[in-house]
């Protein structure tokens, strides 16, 4: 399982560039990625399988936009 999107730290919406997910917490699946502050993305969730064949999720782009804090966390399930 993979994220990608928009911005650069998301892969640029390059699914060679998407970043992997860890399974440590199978069923829930994630990763921290730096996001600059107030900014707004959109991002969608890939699965890659063994000969690199790209799987995308269905449905519209999911967005998010950060404020000026820091640590944000998103809880999605796959479509």
């Amino acid at each position: 399982m993979y994220v990608v999107g928009s911005i650069p730290s998301l892969g640029s919406w390059n699914t060679a560039d998407a970043i992997p997910l860890s399974s440590a917490s199978y069923p829930y699946w994630g990763r921290l990625v730096i996001a600059p502050k107030s900014t707004s993305f959109a991002y969608k969730y890939v699965k890659k399988d063994s000969s690199g064949n790209v799987t995308w999720e269905s449905g519209a782009n999911r967005a998010y936009s950060t404020g000026s804090g820091a640590g944000y966390s998103i809880s999605d399930t796959w479509h």
